[in-house]
């Protein structure tokens, strides 16, 4: 069972149907949710309306799963199909077929982070994993093991912007070459407190939030995960968009954020597309009382233009 709250739910399903009841109406009408996760956005356009269709991708294979299950009836009515894929699969999925829309929530369900065993918070005394597809590829303490101090700060800087990027993966490597270093989440994210000046460890943020950010980027090569998506999208000789289609992508850090905000400015600006977000939506007062992970969530649309 998923425990997923989607963020900014009734503002993306606002771009795709303005009415709150056009979804889908075009017999024709197909979208792709490139990360489908909880199934929290999907599962509302299914309700609404019945004659939509929809693509889900998902990384995470326990999330597949998860939406087979809860979606037994939607599949079998062939109103939805999952696929277990990254971002790169996504053309191969999709072959000849154009879609009416794409959504893509590019932030981590609860049910990944609330689940100890995957390592993507240190609130749990979990093992360093942090893949999101854990079929595959090397976990977050297989990076830590092999990388070298200055390769482990430039990714601590680059992905989490980490201020003090150098002081912990200093700390980091020295608790390596005793052969100390922690083998969990929390042990990790205690040595990391204690890497940086007493002044930085008691603000708005836990000091290890950056960094775990910026391994949890590494391992799952996140950004460049995002430039296959944006490529495989975009471009019109992709021919991937139907006329009008929208694209909405949600965003929970700057790295992202300003990766999709750049990539639909030279869309739009090439030709072919319209901006619908001059500034990205955010969440609202209620919803980040109500779910404080929407805190950080930015939604922008690009529209394909009609001939």
């Amino acid at each position: 069972m998923t425990v997923h709250v989607p963020v900014l739910l009734q503002e993306t399903l606002d771009f795709f149907a303005p009415s709150g009841d056009e979804i889908g109406r075009d017999p024709q009408s197909l979208l792709l949710d490139c990360t489908f996760g909880g199934g929290g956005h999907s599962g509302e356009i299914l309700a609404r309306d019945p004659s939509m269709r929809i693509i889900g991708v998902d990384r995470d294979p326990e999330a597949i799963d998860r939406g087979r299950r809860k979606f037994a009836v939607e599949i079998a009515h062939g109103r939805l199909q999952l696929h277990h894929a990254p971002f790169s699969q996504i053309k191969e999925i999709l072959g000849s077929r154009q879609v009416s829309g794409v959504l893509a929530d590019l932030g981590f369900s609860s049910d990944q982070l609330d689940e100890a065993k995957r390592g993507f918070s240190f609130q749990e005394d979990s093992a360093l994993d942090m893949r999101m597809d854990t079929t595959r590829g090397a976990t977050a303490l297989d990076l830590l093991l092999e990388k070298s101090e200055k390769e482990i700060a430039d990714l601590i800087w680059e992905y989490g912007e980490e201020r003090y990027s150098r002081k912990i993966a200093g700390a980091i490597v020295r608790e390596r070459n005793r052969g100390a270093l922690p083998r969990t989440s929390k042990g990790l994210a205690e040595l990391i407190q204690h890497a940086v000046p007493p002044s930085y460890r008691f603000g708005r943020l836990h000091p290890a939030t950056r960094s775990f950010q910026a391994f949890r980027i590494a391992v799952n090569g996140e950004l460049d995960q995002l430039d296959a998506l944006l490529k495989a999208m975009l471009p019109l000789d992709q021919g991937v968009l139907r006329e009008g289609a929208r694209v909405a992508i949600i965003s929970f850090h700057s790295l992202e954020d300003r990766k999709v905000k750049w990539e639909f400015r030279e869309a739009a600006q090439a030709g072919g597309y319209q901006i619908l977000t001059k500034k990205p939506v955010e969440a609202t007062d209620a919803e980040i009382a109500a779910n404080p992970r929407a805190r950080s969530a930015k939604l922008r649309v690009l529209e394909k233009s009609r001939a």
